[in-house]
């Protein structure tokens, strides 16, 4: 019965056997080509790894990223560090020359400001005459000096402080 069955379908039988090995030869590639695509991963992920297993590789790798990440915290703070000292450092510089005596004939005399973020710092003033040089230096405290300024100083102090840079 069975024997009769075969050999009166065998076509459709041999049909349906054909269609189904397609569908599996298709299904045996499309395996193969993901099989190929984790295989490269998997190389590229281990590449350098002589030897190694993959539990080794993430512990080095966690190693090194502990160790990093050290390094910068160690970093952030010399940064803030550095932060804090550039405010206190002169940043705020202003110069102006200037003829102190209008029977002098050029512009010798100058005034000289160095200020910091918080316009703290010195004014320089040089004053040039025939005979002499005075050097006058006054202190600078938030943007104001206890000492008497010329007009040119009070010019360059306001300058120096209105100054970015």
């Amino acid at each position: 019965m069975i024997n009769n069955f075969v050999a009166a379908n065998i076509e459709t039988l041999l049909s349906g056997v054909l269609i189904l090995s397609v569908i599996i030869l298709i299904a045996f590639i499309s395996v193969n080509l993901r099989l190929a695509k984790i295989t490269k991963k998997y190389r590229e992920l281990t590449e350098g790894a002589e030897g190694k297993n993959l539990e080794e590789l993430i512990l080095n790798q966690m190693k090194n990223l502990n160790q990093l990440q050290m390094e910068l915290t160690e970093l952030k703070k010399l940064v803030a560090s550095l932060q804090e000292f550039s405010h206190k450092t002169i940043s705020k510089v202003y110069f102006k020359r200037y003829n102190a005596f209008p029977d002098m004939g050029s512009d010798l005399s100058f005034s000289v400001a160095l200020l910091n973020d918080k316009n703290t710092g010195i004014l320089i003033t040089s004053i040039y005459g025939r005979d002499e040089n005075r050097v006058y230096l006054k202190p600078v405290v938030e943007g104001v000096s206890k000492y008497t300024l010329s007009p040119e100083e009070l010019e360059v102090l306001k300058k120096a402080i209105l100054s970015k840079t």
